[in-house]
């Protein structure tokens, strides 16, 4: 505390003196007439020296004061070019073929749908209209056995001609059916009339039975007269047994009726059984057959579309609004490779940025970043750099042969135009990019701070 007062009284008193001192100093025209030796010693100080060295002391605070305060980006750069958000389309032939005609040349801006190649149809249409005839086919199978079920479950049976029948076909189909439904009905007609049969024959029998039932009784008291007269010696043994046989006849006749009756209800029956069976079998078949026609007329179905969609790709069209680039064929009449690449499509509408982002960089990405575009087609220090966003980074690193691995960013651009030589011009997909990602702030003595910090962090480590 001492000598820190002795300090302080010290500074005090040299002000005064300074004070003092500067109230008493000449001017420089009062010490140019003394000696040599009094005239330096009396002229005073020059004040550049004093401003200088406040000035130093001055920006050495401001210095101090803005790297304290101030703040700088901190910016991580990716490498990347621009591609088209959709994607770029290829365009190729399913089947190949031969070209007839090429609608479009290298440049060419095309609308979604516009034709690009004609290939020949010839195969394409043979194999369509066979299709076709094939379906047309199998659909009259389906409408002749649908009506031929129709028929044996009690309906009209009326065939019903799919549309494009052609007028031959359509009667030898009715024709068809009628015959296949009057054999049916023939067949259940002779098993129905054997059952009226049988039932006629259990009838008569039955009518039999009942006729020798009724007079059973008359018998009787027949037999029992003529025994009562016997006995009395009024009739003879012989008309006795005459009658006693008589009776035993009739009794026979009625178990032999009874047996009839009871074998024509069987075969009534079973004729009944089997008019069933014939009847259900029938449909069954029928069913059957419709089934299988209805089976092979969705396959037909399914062939035509084929056939139809091969068809229709013998003519390739546009996918979507773009630009024809990559046309690599040139030649009417030269033959197209299946699957191979005929041109490429690249849409309109928004660009956006694909950039390799280094691994020292990636952890600190994140979707939504503001990004900064040097496109180098276009010197930012001339005409400016183009604003976008960090849209997503891949989740893995991508090994490059050639270098270092690296993720891939996505970056969405807030506007396709720059303005140069004061006309706008519109960006294309492809062009060179050199993102900077602002991924944070930090203070400027942080930053001037840093290669300090990590040498004394590693140092000292060495063996």
């Amino acid at each position: 505390m001492t000598a820190l007062t002795h300090h302080l009284s010290l500074v005090r008193r040299a002000w005064i003196e300074d004070r003092a001192t500067r109230r008493d100093r000449r001017i420089p025209l009062e010490t140019a007439f003394l000696p040599a030796a009094l005239e330096v010693i009396e002229r005073p100080v020059s004040p550049t020296a004093r401003i200088t060295t406040w000035l130093l002391l001055g920006g050495m605070a401001a210095t101090a004061l803005w790297l304290t305060l101030g703040h700088v980006d901190i910016v991580a750069t990716a490498e990347g070019r621009t591609i088209p958000a959709d994607s770029v389309k290829l365009v190729q032939s399913v089947s190949g073929g031969l070209v007839r005609k090429i609608w479009v040349h290298d440049g060419d801006v095309v609308k979604r749908g516009q034709p690009l190649v004609d290939l020949d149809p010839t195969l394409s249409s043979a194999d369509e209209a066979q299709a076709r005839e094939a379906l047309l086919t199998a659909e009259i199978d389906v409408a002749r056995n649908a009506a031929i079920v129709d028929g044996l479950s009690g309906g009209r049976g009326v065939f019903v001609a799919p549309p494009g029948t052609p007028a031959d076909v359509l009667d030898t189909q009715r024709r068809l059916v009628a015959a296949q439904l009057g054999s049916a009905r023939a067949a259940d007609a002779g098993l129905a009339a054997a059952r009226r049969s049988a039932l006629a024959d259990a009838a008569g029998a039955a009518d039999q039975m009942r006729a020798l039932d009724a007079n059973r009784p008359l018998m009787e008291r027949q037999v029992k007269a003529v025994e009562t007269l016997a006995a009395r010696g009024y009739a003879s043994g012989l008309r006795v047994l005459d009658m006693q046989r008589q009776r035993h006849s009739e009794m026979g006749s009625r178990d032999v009726a009874a047996q009839q009756r009871t074998r024509g209800l069987s075969e009534a029956q079973r004729f009944g059984e089997e008019l069933n069976h014939s009847r259900e079998q029938a449909r069954q078949t029928a069913l059957g057959d419709l089934a299988k026609a209805q089976s092979d007329a969705m396959q037909r179905r399914q062939d035509l579309a084929k056939a139809s969609q091969q068809s229709r790709m013998q003519r390739l069209v546009a996918p979507v609004d773009g630009t024809v680039q990559q046309l690599a064929i040139h030649t009417v009449g030269g033959v197209v490779e299946p699957v191979r690449a005929l041109m490429v499509v690249v849409p309109d509408g928004k660009l956006t940025v694909e950039a390799k982002l280094l691994n020292r960089d990636a952890g600190f990405v994140r979707a939504g970043q503001p990004v900064s575009l040097k496109l180098e087609a276009y010197p930012f220090t001339r005409f400016g750099t183009v604003p976008g966003r960090i849209v997503s980074v891949s989740r893995d690193a991508v090994q490059d042969e050639k270098g270092p691995s690296y993720y891939m960013a996505r970056i969405a651009m807030d506007q396709r135009t720059v303005t140069a030589d004061g006309r706008k011009m519109t960006l294309t997909p492809g062009l060179a990019v050199t993102a900077d990602i602002r991924t944070g702030r930090r203070r400027l003595l942080d930053y001037m701070l840093d290669p300090v910090s990590r040498d004394v962090s590693e140092a000292a480590r060495e063996r």
